[in-house]
């Protein structure tokens, strides 16, 4: 198995962000001690906004249960912080993808555990871009759409020289036939432009005119590293 990435979103209670900041902050060192953690990011724009989405990377489900076994033994965790942070929620939602191998390598990318940010560009802030899409029920979707990405996204790279995709996947566990892209962008600019860029380039269109039938929906968000997260 080539690993395995656990994408948590939690939504917020809007009186309850900074408390739940102040708390993750101050057990950061007792998370990635129980935990593999990748990273944590705030919603600036794009689908709810009182949004924190964190990753894990595992190798395997056997990896998951043993790390999740921990957390639920360290009385820390358990007492110290999730029975004070659990109150600033109001919602939580797992969802477990698989990288799409083909695509990243197409890609020139590494694995997402393996991933470091490039250095912030000075008057800009690094923007993480998460587009989501869900296709029609079925067992060809997803095959067929990593294979026209796989044929597709070097056009794309080479129109774009300011993005990095950092990981591409689609689901095991959690809303079935969805596929997950996560860039990192220098700037929200930057991602604007990387888009602009590409809609120019004839292989990548015929790329997405290629996959567009099977999606039912697809969305996309901004979201800003916290300061704290190991991925900026």
């Amino acid at each position: 198995m080539a690993g395995l990435l656990e994408l948590r979103q939690y939504v917020m209670k809007p009186a309850g962000i900074k408390e739940f900041m102040r708390l993750t902050k101050e057990k950061l060192e007792l998370r990635t001690s129980l935990l593999p953690f990748l990273g944590m990011f705030t919603c600036d724009t794009g689908g709810v906004l009182n949004r924190v989405v964190h990753l894990y990377h595992y190798r395997d489900f056997d990896h998951r249960d043993k790390h999740r076994a921990m957390s639920a033994a360290n009385h820390d965790w358990q007492d110290g912080y999730l029975a004070h942070s659990r109150p600033c929620l109001l919602q939580q939602e797992s969802t477990i993808y698989v990288p799409a191998a083909g695509v990243m390598d197409a890609a020139g990318s590494v694995p997402v555990q393996q991933f470091k940010a490039p250095p912030r560009e000075p008057g800009r802030q690094p923007l993480y871009e998460l587009r989501q899409y869900q296709l029609k029920p079925g067992y060809e979707g997803v095959p067929r759409l990593l294979t026209a990405f796989e044929r597709g996204i070097p056009s794309k790279i080479e129109a774009d020289n300011q993005g990095a995709l950092v990981f591409f996947g689609y689901t095991e566990v959690g809303m079935l036939n969805s596929v997950l892209e996560l860039w990192r962008y220098p700037s929200a600019q930057a991602s604007y432009e990387a888009r602009q860029a590409a809609r120019q380039v004839q292989a990548w269109r015929e790329c997405i005119a290629e996959v567009t039938p099977g999606v039912q929906h697809f969305t996309s968000s901004f979201m800003h590293a916290v300061p704290f997260s190991p991925m900026q």
